[in-house]
């Protein structure tokens, strides 16, 4: 009789929990331990699990759309490895190394975080400094804006790449007017990748604009500085006029010239500083010789105009002559 009176109890709790949500695995399962799960728990688990595969398609659409899924790295850079350490990457998105005995194909180091970060408030942005470290590699140089340029040339020839430039020329008119010595301001970067991949002005930021319009009235109103090579090495550099920093130099790229200051007339210094010197490889690829050089030269300006700095050096003297072009 106790023991059919329990048997009903228990009937009876169970008739309640499940009025409640509750059900008792060991019904279910028996080789289970008695585990109470509520029911709404397990629909909440099943709801998120949804929800997750369903941002997981999202990003994989989103990716695809930016053209992560459709852009290759020519035959010649397929054998580069791609790893993820923030440490590497110094704080930046990416850093790549050349070519070495331990990584005969170079090696690119990326970091997710920073990519998050990026993309959180430019969709897709992230991707083209993946293109632009293999761009480091190609080339064989450390020439920050060779590297924007070459991604920007990748990534132009397809609609998912042009919205991936799109995305980072905002993200570069968010760095704005904000200077770093070997890759100028954000601004200089994006009307790079804007010109040499040909994106409509209308498409362009309008703060980017702004910007071209404020660079090429300096230049006539304060001429502007480039350098040749008296040989063929190519040498790049970090110029500096009167104690300010005013960009990066390659003598690769004779097209290339930086805004000078507003100089008085009357005697100036420029110095070069950590430059380093190349030869011409195989494919234009650039192989470096020598590694921290700097040199100084004075000069004298009467009116405005623009210079050229004539660059000439050996294993272990660099020297350079700035004279009106």
């Amino acid at each position: 009789m106790n023991r059919k009176k329990q048997a009903t109890k228990v009937q009876k709790l169970r008739i309640c929990n499940r009025a409640n949500g509750l059900v008792s695995l060991q019904s279910l399962w028996p080789p289970l331990p008695p585990v109470r799960v509520c029911l709404c728990v397990l629909c909440d688990l099943l709801l998120n699990a949804v929800s997750r595969s369903f941002a997981i398609c999202l990003i994989s659409l989103s990716l695809s759309h930016f053209g992560i899924a459709q852009w290759n790295p020519p035959d010649s850079l397929r054998g580069i490895p791609v790893r993820n350490d923030c440490k590497k990457t110094q704080g930046g998105i990416g850093r790549s190394f050349q070519p070495s005995l331990f990584n005969p194909h170079g090696v690119i180091f990326l970091c997710p975080d920073r990519a998050e970060a990026i993309d959180q408030r430019h969709p897709g942005a992230s991707f083209f400094f993946r293109v632009h470290e293999y761009g480091h590699l190609a080339l064989g140089t450390r020439d920050e804006a060779a590297a924007d340029a070459w991604a920007a040339e990748q990534l132009s020839q397809s609609d998912a790449g042009r919205a991936v430039l799109r995305a980072v020329l905002a993200h570069f008119a968010d760095i704005g007017e904000k200077f770093a010595p070997y890759y100028g301001t954000g601004f200089y970067r994006g009307l790079n990748v804007a010109t040499t991949a040909g994106i409509d002005r209308k498409e362009w930021p309008e703060t980017l604009v702004a910007y071209q319009r404020k660079w090429e009235d300096r230049l006539k109103r304060n001429g502007s500085i480039s350098f040749r090579s008296k040989e063929q090495t190519v040498f790049d550099g970090l110029v500096v006029i009167d104690g300010d920093t005013l960009g990066f130099f390659d003598t690769m790229y004779a097209d290339r010239s930086l805004p000078l200051p507003a100089l008085k007339e009357g005697k100036h210094e420029l110095s070069l500083v950590n430059v380093w010197s190349y030869q011409i490889g195989q494919s234009n690829k650039l192989l470096a010789l020598v590694r921290g050089m700097n040199a100084t030269a004075s000069f004298t300006t009467s009116n405005t105009g623009d210079l050229v700095g004539y660059i000439s050096g050996s294993e272990s003297d660099l020297s350079v002559v700035v004279k009106g072009r």
